[in-house]
């Protein structure tokens, strides 16, 4: 018997004598697609074209191949379409709302596609008539909301948030996806909500529901009021704040895991052996091997919730285990599928979908840790345009963190001591520091070292200026807590000190090259600043005297590196050229440093045997070193997080791939019904 095959809606046979057969849902399509309403000769054609299986590929591809002129002829027809999908969403029959809910998913894409071209029509008309847009669209997000709500189907709720998730980056730009200004009327916040609260329902659709909210949240943002982000701002129930955060934990731990294994990998293999016999020369390639793809999306969504909910500030501090130390249970193989239309995270985004149980012989983490360890991957490789921007938000929501008070409370809590193992970027001057040395120790000594780190292994060629400000920025806020609270907190100040110290040495060494791109005197200015208010203020928050006395000692040590800075800006600022006002704001920050420098160089042989410091004078103390401007995204970062939206709704919809559907599986699932 000929074996038949199925192509682009086509039935073919292997007999050559026989001409190719359409699939019946094919034909009723054709109908569709021309300009007679196709009820007319079969009143029972819409009730019929919905117990069809969805043939996406040919629906989308025929909505592309006409031209606008030809998509207007048809434009009732489509009207009809769409309403009807809608009307199907209400159907007892889940086969119908399942091919209801695809066939939305088509139309929208299709239509959206072609408007791409200068034909220019208007898709909400072209969708659903302008007439009729806002009842049909009450009616759609009040039936995807009775479903996500509901006990019913798993595979129901995916491709709900899937034609969501289609809906919302049509677009590349999703502020000018008009569509949404029905989202925003129509409000799903609840049953998003709802997802993440539910433990069940979050393993199955949290991180689809999480990256929804964060696109939802970016809408116009800052042109209008946007009701996801006023009630985004005040959600106080822990089981959702908690959904949320665990969502993410287990996306960024995801990652993590998936960064360590293919460390590993590479450092047990004929590579690493390689570069041990050349001396290591190429670490920094090997070490840009192993990278993995960031997840942009589920940062956004730990930004939005950080910078807009207070309440979220206590989910960083919620423990749970340390992911990857603890076997994971087999879960069972759905026979539903989890994402029909393909809208699974790339596989560096994947979730374990089981949350794991406390135990005390395990070491805790948290998600602050879990996204420490992250920015400590992100941030070693900038030279991508999309790691920078990852590390970018990552020090943007560090920034957020450093300046809320009750963060800084748990960070500098003397009684929550963790071991935080951060990576460390290869160098040939350094070993690897073991994992079990690790001490434990208050959080803010892990973000204090993932500064240093970065401030120590960046300065090149390619300079990421705003990363350095941003991580100087921070540092500072830390400080500045300690100074107004009294916390003496034992960290290795040194290093600090030392690394600073260095980044000065980096901007005067290759003073021509980055004056050409930067004003590298605002950074210089922050980092002397930063020694000022160790001098100025150090008694209040540093560890014992002898912190001082190091603090001293480390200044005159390197006094060469402050003379040098001290001639390159005095230099400049006698110039009147464009650098002359930075350039002396840098001149008169070096007051504190050089008095130092001029009173204890004399005595450099017998430095050791002083045990107090004498103060310095009160008109050589620096005004406004313990305040700071706070971060505001709407002045400052509006056009960083429009790009960044952008490159994220254009991944979403790259990863929403419809053939993936799997229609039997769905059968088995209702296989329930008569």
């Amino acid at each position: 018997m000929a074996q038949a095959e199925k192509k682009g809606g086509l039935l073919r046979k292997s007999s050559a004598n026989k001409k190719p057969l359409k699939e019946k849902v094919v034909l009723m399509y054709d109908e569709i697609f021309m300009t007679e309403d196709p009820s007319k000769c079969n009143p029972r054609f819409w009730e019929e074209l919905f117990l069809m299986k969805v043939n996406l590929e040919y629906l989308e591809g025929k909505l592309e191949s006409l031209d606008g002129e030809e998509l207007m002829k048809i434009k009732d027809n489509i009207n009809s379409l769409f309403q009807r999908c809608i009307r199907a969403l209400g159907e007892e029959h889940p086969i119908r709302v399942v091919n209801a809910l695809q066939t939305l998913c088509a139309l929208i894409r299709g239509v959206h596609q072609k408007n791409k071209s200068t034909s220019g029509f208007d898709i909400i008309n072209m969708l659903m008539g302008f007439d009729k847009a806002e009842m049909c669209m009450k009616n759609l997000m009040e039936s995807l909301d009775s479903l996500l709500c509901a006990e019913g189907s798993e595979s129901l709720k995916s491709l709900c948030l899937k034609l969501l998730l289609c809906l919302v980056t049509v677009t590349d730009n999703i502020s000018q996806n008009t569509i949404l200004e029905y989202v925003m009327i129509n409000s799903i916040f609840e049953a998003i909500l709802q997802i993440l609260s539910n433990p069940p329902s979050r393993r199955e659709h949290g991180y689809e529901a999480v990256v929804l909210l964060a696109l939802l949240v970016n809408y116009r943002k800052y042109e209008s009021v946007n009701p996801y982000i006023v009630k985004l701002s005040i959600i106080d129930d822990e089981a959702t704040l908690n959904g949320m955060g665990l969502v993410v934990a287990q996306a960024l731990s995801e990652y993590n895991r998936q960064y360590k294994d293919k460390e590993e990998e590479h450092q047990s293999g004929f590579f690493s052996t390689l570069t041990n016999m050349v001396g290591s020369m190429f670490i920094a390639d090997a070490d840009e091997k192993i990278s993995v793809q960031t997840n942009a999306a589920i940062l956004l969504a730990l930004y939005e919730a950080v910078h807009l909910n207070r309440n979220f500030i206590t989910v960083l501090a919620q423990s749970h285990p340390e992911i990857g130390l603890v076997t994971m249970p087999v879960s069972p193989v759905p026979t539903t599928p989890v994402t029909p239309l393909g809208t699974t995270p790339p596989s560096s985004d994947v979730i374990s979908t089981v949350e794991l149980p406390l135990d005390a012989d395990v070491q805790t983490s948290n998600l602050l840790i879990t996204f420490l360890k992250y920015s400590s991957i992100v941030m070693q490789d900038t030279k991508d345009e999309h790691r920078l921007h990852s590390g970018k938000l990552c020090l943007i929501i560090l920034t957020c963190i450093a300046e809320d008070q009750y963060a800084n409370a748990f960070l500098h809590d003397d009684n929550m001591n963790f071991r935080v193992n951060l990576h460390r970027m290869p160098m040939r001057h350094r070993k690897k520091a073991a994992d079990k040395n690790l001490p434990c120790r208050p959080l803010v000594c892990a973000v204090l070292d993932l500064m240093v780190e970065f401030i120590i292994t960046h300065m090149m060629k390619e300079f990421p200026m705003d990363l350095y400000v941003r991580c100087i920025q921070i540092v500072h806020k830390l400080l500045c807590y300690q100074k107004k609270c009294r916390v003496r907190l034992h960290y290795t100040w040194r290093e600090l000190w030392s690394a600073l110290i260095n980044l000065l040495k980096f901007l005067m060494s290759n003073e021509t090259v980055l004056l050409a791109k930067h004003n590298i005197f605002t950074l210089a200015l922050m980092v002397v600043n930063l020694f000022n208010m160790f001098i100025t203020y150090g008694d209040t928050f540093l560890p014992t005297p002898s912190s001082y006395d190091e603090l001293y000692y480390e200044i005159i040590r390197m006094h060469q590196s402050f003379d040098n800075l001290y001639s390159m800006v005095l230099r400049l600022s006698t110039n009147t050229g464009q650098w002359k006002e930075p350039a002396s704001k840098v001149t008169h920050a070096l007051v504190n440093i050089r008095a130092i420098i001029n009173h204890f160089n004399p005595k450099i042989e017998s430095y050791a045997a002083v045990n107090h410091i004498s103060q310095l004078s009160e008109e050589q103390l620096q005004d406004g070193l313990d305040q700071y401007e706070r971060y505001s995204e709407q002045h400052k970062e509006a056009a960083f997080f429009k790009e960044l939206v952008r490159s994220i709704s254009i991944n979403v919809r790259r990863n929403l791939a419809f053939n993936t559907f799997s229609q039997e599986a769905l059968l088995k699932e209702f296989s329930t019904i008569s």
